[in-house]
């Protein structure tokens, strides 16, 4: 009786034949270094989609569809990262893959939490005088179990609820009174998430805060979607942040989206104005708010 086939070897086999054999048929554009990469995405994705299929119908519902994608996933790194070229022994390549990418995403988060810390140490005069300070989530965790906060009990409860979703906020002491009036969003890279992290700026408008997002690379904030999901327009009907600053990427500022340099000054200074008009006449703090 022949062996059944492991699910791993079967989906690299089914991969790997796919695309050997459609790459060439792709490649029927020249062989220029776009057309070359147009006939390897393509061959990719048929590979990918074939796998799949193929990998369900011999072995679901005993072998799960997150082990069969993961299986397809590690073929498809190596077939991208080609890693042969680089005299690394097959046998040796899978590891390597996962190494690289365990490293990859350890550097995501590390750069993400050196960001945020680097937002929550600016220290300026005017911040001082205004009593004006930007904390860390799990600053504003301990102040909200340690009752440090004036904000209403609603506030508490959409901030405790919030978890996450934002990563610094704004505080402000007013007579010796801590309250919390922005809510902050750091990014390397302002992809990252993006689609996401609109809606919950959204909730942050919708509960009158201050919602502000600093990236260090904003180069896609050169693309209609992205200036559109800040601004408003296109297949967005309003703005999806108060603010949206950039440190790099960007040549000028465009309507919300504000062209900062390293010293955050336009943010500091939009961060004071909000503060004010929090404690003046918090109604006005709605999406339509412009510091």
């Amino acid at each position: 009786m022949p062996e059944t086939p492991n699910y791993k070897d079967f989906c690299r086999e089914v991969y790997l034949q796919t695309y050997e054999s459609t790459y060439p048929i792709e490649l029927r554009d020249g062989v220029s270094a776009a057309a070359q990469q147009a006939a390897r995405l393509s061959a990719q994705r048929k590979a990918i989609d074939r796998a799949l299929v193929e990998g369900l119908l011999h072995f679901s519902p005993e072998v799960s569809e997150r082990e069969i994608w993961e299986a397809i996933g590690i073929t498809h790194k190596i077939n991208v990262a080609n890693l042969s070229d680089f005299n690394i022994a097959e046998q040796d390549q899978e590891p390597v893959i996962n190494k690289s990418i365990s490293a990859h995403q350890s550097w995501i988060k590390s750069s993400g939490h050196s960001f945020e810390r680097y937002i929550s140490n600016i220290d300026s005069a005017d911040l001082q005088h205004n009593e004006v300070r930007f904390i860390l989530q799990s600053d504003l965790t301990k102040m909200i179990k340690e009752n440090r906060l004036a904000n209403t009990a609603e506030d508490i409860a959409g901030l405790r609820s919030w978890g996450k979703d934002f990563d610094l906020y704004a505080i402000q002491a007013v007579h010796g009174e801590t309250h919390v009036f922005g809510c902050i969003q750091s990014k390397t890279s302002i992809r990252d998430r993006v689609g996401r992290d609109v809606t919950f700026s959204r909730n942050a408008m919708e509960g009158l805060f201050w919602s502000a997002a600093v990236t260090l690379d904003g180069a896609f904030l050169n693309m209609p979607e992205f200036i559109h999901m800040v601004n408003g327009g296109g297949s967005y009907s309003s703005n999806g942040w108060h603010g949206m600053y950039a440190m790099s990427g960007i040549q000028e500022s465009n309507g919300r989206i504000y062209k900062v340099d390293d010293s955050l000054n336009l943010f500091v200074a939009h961060a004071i104005s909000t503060a004010r008009q929090f404690i003046s006449d918090r109604r006005m703090l709605n999406h339509e708010w412009n510091a």
